[in-house]
């Protein structure tokens, strides 16, 4: 089956391998369709906030449920998405409002981000 988008939010920091995980999800794109992936960065900032703080102490994900050596600073993957034939369109900070539990975007990249990119034809 052909898609037009895909969009895979949250779910590269868990596999065992994001390059064939990517390669597989890009395969399936029609020419000129696009890919959008979120993912949280690897920097001292996501580890405190996405980890320590979201998973030990406020609870908001099980402990356990991130892997620091796991998660993908963005010139990784994009970089992954580049080499699967695709130009990336936009890269975007993410945050997340506990107190509103509301998402918003951001030019901060430290802690999670979103990429999208489009498929050469």
């Amino acid at each position: 089956q052909w898609y037009q988008r895909r969009v895979r939010a949250e779910v590269v920091e868990h596999v065992p391998c994001p390059e064939t995980f990517v390669r597989q999800c890009a395969e399936r794109v029609k020419p000129g369709g696009g890919l959008m992936f979120t993912t949280i960065n690897r920097t001292t900032r996501s580890w405190l906030f996405a980890i320590l703080l979201a998973e030990q102490v406020a609870g908001l994900v099980p402990p356990g449920t991130h892997e620091y050596r796991k998660l993908l600073p963005p010139e990784t993957l994009t970089g992954i998405i580049a080499d699967c034939g695709f130009e990336i369109e936009t890269l975007t900070g993410m945050s997340f409002n506990p107190i509103t539990w509301q998402w918003s975007t951001t030019s901060d990249l430290s802690i999670n981000y979103a990429v999208t990119a489009i498929k050469s034809p």
